[in-house]
């Protein structure tokens, strides 16, 4: 690597992150959203469940699995109030943000280097200044960064040629590891709704 090059190389490094970090602050602010939304769906679920059982609704109300409904759904609601309280969403989304800010600082301080005769010094304070940045706002977080990256790759074609087949590639792996991340709330609240419908028209099998 040319000394010329090395703050070319810095600054892409420094926008690789912080376009990552924000991806991260947007997916982490999402999943605080949907949790929350999904504990009072299911807790609201249960109400209706029980008013359902207090009026004598729906045709399969006397069924011996609506008990086991409601268990099953007090149960989903500890477990999601449990993660919510362990994984800190809001938390981690506001120190990805706020890292991702700091970083877009430092790139205004190295885009004057660009194309400049190597700076020993200079270069050694920023980049030293990009690692304190890191370390100041790090989470020790479980958080896979991987579909923020290719996000952030995608947004950098100065920096990575990304194109034909593995352009779709890279997309593909973008929308399964949000399908996958996200697919629980969907599950959950799915077969919510489908366990009250059941209740209310009847259908399937009997098991009063």
């Amino acid at each position: 690597m040319k000394k010329e090059d090395s703050f070319g190389n810095l600054y892409k490094k420094v926008d690789a992150t912080s376009k990552t970090r924000f991806h991260a602050s947007r997916r982490l602010k999402l999943h605080s959203k949907l949790s929350t939304h999904t504990v009072v769906i299911i807790s609201l679920g249960l109400i209706l469940i029980s008013l359902m059982q207090a009026y004598e609704l729906g045709r399969n109300i006397s069924s011996d699995l609506v008990a086991l409904v409601q268990v099953f759904s007090a149960i989903a609601v500890l477990v999601y109030s449990l993660l919510i309280e362990r994984n800190d969403y809001s938390n981690l989304s506001e120190k990805m943000y706020s890292c991702a800010a700091k970083l877009g600082e430092l790139k205004q301080k190295i885009y004057p280097h660009l194309g400049q005769s190597f700076d020993a010094e200079a270069y050694d304070k920023l980049r030293n200044e990009y690692h304190s940045v890191l370390k100041l706002f790090e989470t020790h977080s479980n958080s896979d960064f991987r579909a923020d990256y290719f996000r952030a790759k995608l947004e950098m074609p100065e920096n990575y040629d990304i194109k034909g087949g593995e352009w779709w590639k890279t997309q593909a792996s973008i929308i399964l590891s949000h399908a996958l991340s996200f697919s629980s709330y969907i599950v959950v609240i799915g077969t919510l709704l489908l366990v009250i419908l059941w209740i209310w028209i009847g259908g399937g099998p009997d098991i009063s």
